[in-house]
């Protein structure tokens, strides 16, 4: 064998070597680097008889206020004003914290919302409000984004909705909102609240400009 062949021979081989060398220390690397934890949520509490939930990730002025709405619910007899005070503040907490969301499809505070009314809601809310939120499933987010810090309910007025055939009665409040960080997102609201079934709902949400 000439020496021009034993050195492409030997050339050939050191090149498979140390692609070899280079595709193992790559996997080596990548097999010891730590994996992304996956964003999971667990429900602390509950309410009887309600779809009302309280997760690992709500907020601790969430959670006051879930608690006194389980006190309120759970009283012999319920004070609906309360009730709906309660209702207002927990779905606007909800709401405009993103920042434990997980992404733009998962929409805060649909358990408040009128049966009838939630899918039609969470598609405007992921539309709009939550439009622009990054995906946060591996808990990588750098994005910064609002937390609410208090909720104010004001003008609390009695009223009457009609929903089809039906003439419910309720309340209009309008509320509002302290984040922990001005980040510009909505401050003033008008709700209204209707009963049914011994349930409040909202079944309309508009910015007071």
């Amino acid at each position: 064998m000439s020496k021009k062949k034993k050195w492409i021979i030997i050339s050939i081989i050191l090149i498979v070597c140390i692609i070899i060398s280079i595709l193992a220390y790559m996997f080596i690397i990548k097999k010891e680097e730590p994996l992304p934890d996956v964003k999971t949520i667990e429900v602390l509490d509950k309410i009887k008889g309600y779809e009302y939930n309280l997760e690992d990730r709500d907020t601790s002025i969430y959670k006051e206020n879930f608690l006194k709405l389980k006190e309120v619910l759970e009283s012999e007899t319920v004070n609906f004003k309360e009730y709906t005070t309660l209702v207002a503040k927990l779905f606007i907490i909800d709401l405009y914290t993103l920042e434990n969301k997980i992404s733009k499809y998962d929409v805060g505070a649909l358990e408040f919302i009128y049966p009838e009314e939630k899918e039609k809601f969470q598609n405007k809310i992921m539309d709009t409000l939550y439009k622009l939120l990054e995906d946060n499933s591996m808990n990588t987010r750098k994005q910064e984004l609002p937390i609410v810090q208090q909720v104010e309910i004001k003008n609390m007025i009695e009223t009457t909705y009609k929903k089809e055939n039906k003439i419910l009665n309720g309340y209009k409040v309008n509320a509002t909102i302290f984040y922990e960080k001005e980040l510009k997102y909505d401050k003033e609201l008008s709700l209204t609240l209707v009963k049914e079934d011994n349930n409040i709902y909202i079944v309309n949400v508009t910015p007071i400009n």
